[in-house]
């Protein structure tokens, strides 16, 4: 599929909707097509959804309970291999039999997702999860949003295997609040709001429209010139606006790191844990967040400072004693403990080590930061032990690279949603099916199983403990260097009052659908 993840929130509905609550200054969750949030047995394995009556597509065709049966069918066919049934249905909430069903090892009737009517929905878990795991799994556009069955079957191809749906505006259904007016591919979208949408009056805003430039610059030069309302800043750019009083600072879930190949064959020196953790020590990452990204924040861990913890009580993962008993001094940055580890790694390797880093070519920041650690490496280790090279690499050829094991050093990151940072972990285990590291603990399998689907998930210190134990783990082997967590500085135009101020909130973020517009002249 074609539509991104912006589209998706936009176009298509669900069952409920994460939207801003003024009075509380937070996240609310509400019913979209659901009349209400669902209800839940006692064991908390049975949930049930009421729908809304009188729901339609944007073409007027009725919406209901049964679409919503037949696009998680469509979800999980074991002949379409949909790459999104997995991240849905097989993590944070686990549906009966999906997995089976997904391995043509079961029938649909086994499935615990049931249209008990039109407008009941009732989806049956193999074990209970937290209700807001529950909430978030069925929330705002993706997977787990229904498709149109008569557009999405006339799409398919002749064995079932593949259908055209999404990959144009008139194979493109909407059910959310906005709905698609215009797509030129690679070139801009325009939303209107859907007349259909039992919510579009939450929203204030009549008319998105959105284009793709890839240029940073270009994209300050049009906000200058009054073409966009919003620009994300960064490097010189930043700087030039660093004082203006529109300036507001968005949050990442995302953890940038320096991958290592830590089961190359043709350099036993990546396999050697001193090695990494030489890398680990010399990083300085203060000067890669504050002075080559400028806004970013040094983290020398592996989970963002913005995942929750305890939602009851906003508390984030890095704000528990459990997170903070993990932590290395000063950021990491040990010069002295790097020449230590890197003393012994080149005394068992015995000759100069030759490593390649690969960095996006697209990126003039993640060139300075290959740049800093070539000099800064060098410098430390001596140039007569380490020869680091570089190498610009697509984005898109960098990840296959790493995947496939075909690097020496490579940056990537991991983002995952903000309220469950143990699902985020499911990256590091042995199954994952997209790994980029080379990472592999069957004790750390085994925690990230009783963090998400096992005996810890009720309880609350046990299991934040049990993630910092994976998060040691991690630093401990050193499968990647974590580098700088990054903070976005945003300015919008001074016709926007947005709904939460300067705060960006975890899950709304500045809730900009729901912020105050000027009319444009």
């Amino acid at each position: 599929q074609l539509l991104d993840t912006i589209t998706m929130s936009y176009i298509f509905g669900n069952l409920l909707a994460m939207i801003y609550d003024k009075d509380t200054d937070n996240y609310e969750f509400i019913g979209d097509h659901g009349a209400d949030l669902p209800t839940r047995n006692e064991e908390g394995t049975v949930w049930t959804f009421k729908l809304k009556e009188d729901l339609k597509w944007d073409d007027g065709t009725p919406l209901n309970a049964r679409d919503y049966e037949y696009s998680y069918k469509m979800l999980m066919d074991p002949k379409l291999k949909n790459s999104r049934g997995p991240q849905v249905f097989d993590a944070d909430v686990v549906v009966v039999n999906a997995k089976k069903y997904w391995d043509g090892e079961c029938e649909w009737e086994d499935v615990g997702i049931k249209a008990l009517d039109d407008y009941t929905l009732e989806i049956t878990l193999e074990f209970p999860v937290p209700e807001i795991d529950f909430y978030l799994a069925f929330t705002g556009g993706g997977a787990s949003s229904p498709v149109q069955e008569k557009i999405y079957e006339a799409g398919m191809n002749e064995d079932r295997t593949e259908t055209d749906y999404g990959t144009s505006k008139e194979t493109t259904s909407s059910c959310g609040a906005y709905k698609l007016e215009e797509w030129i591919r690679d070139q801009t979208k325009v939303y209107v709001k859907n007349e259909y949408s039992p919510i579009k009056d939450i929203y204030t805003v009549d008319r998105i429209e959105s284009r793709v430039v890839e240029d940073a610059n270009t994209n300050v030069q049009l906000f200058e010139n009054g073409d966009i309302d919003g620009v994300g800043l960064s490097g010189a750019n930043y700087d030039k606006y660093e004082e203006d009083p529109r300036l507001v600072f968005s949050k990442s879930t995302t953890i940038w790191s320096m991958f290592i190949n830590m089961t190359s064959e043709t350099k036993p020196f990546l396999r050697d844990v001193n090695f990494r953790k030489a890398l680990f020590y010399a990083m300085d990452r203060k000067t890669i967040a504050e002075d080559i990204f400028k806004t970013a924040k040094p983290a020398p861990y592996v989970v963002s400072s913005f995942k929750i913890a305890v939602p009851s009580k906003g508390l984030t993962y890095r704000e528990t004693d459990a997170a903070k008993s993990v932590l290395p001094q000063n950021d990491g940055y040990d010069l002295d403990l790097a020449k230590e580890y890197f003393d012994k790694a080149y005394e068992a390797y015995g000759k100069k080590m030759e490593v390649e880093i690969q960095y996006f070519d697209n990126s003039e920041n993640m060139k300075r930061v290959a740049e800093l650690l070539e000099q800064d490496y060098e410098n430390l280790f001596g140039a007569d032990r380490i020869d680091v090279q570089l190498r610009a690499v697509p984005w898109n050829n960098a990840y296959d690279n790493m995947e496939e094991g075909n690097y020496d050093l490579g940056f990537g990151g991991w983002a995952g949603g903000v309220f469950n940072p143990w699902s985020s972990m499911e990256v590091y285990t042995q199954p994952f099916t997209s790994k980029i590291d080379q990472f592999a603990s069957d004790e750390f399998d085994e925690l990230f199983q009783r963090t998400v689907k096992g005996d810890l998930i009720f309880k609350e210190k046990e299991r934040i403990e049990a993630l910092a134990q994976m998060e040691k783990l991690l630093l401990d082997a050193a499968p990647f260097v974590p580098m700088y967590e990054p903070e976005g500085a945003n300015m919008y135009h001074d016709r926007i009052d947005l709904a939460t101020g300067s705060n960006y909130l975890p899950g709304v973020g500045y809730a900009i659908l729901q912020s105050h517009f000027e009319p444009l002249e």
